[in-house]
């Protein structure tokens, strides 16, 4: 399994997750499937 890590700058600040809290319901949901399938796949397919 992997663990997926976001970024944080120098200052302190997350923009991937500033970005995710932008998006609407519908949208984090597809965003978190597919995190979701990147942690659990042992390969991840490329199409």
């Amino acid at each position: 399994m992997r663990t997926i890590n976001f970024f944080t700058t120098a200052n302190g600040k997350k923009p991937v997750e500033e970005f995710l809290e932008s998006l609407s319901t519908k949208e984090a949901k597809k965003v978190f499937w597919v995190l979701k399938l990147i942690e659990e796949l042992s390969s991840v397919p490329t199409e």
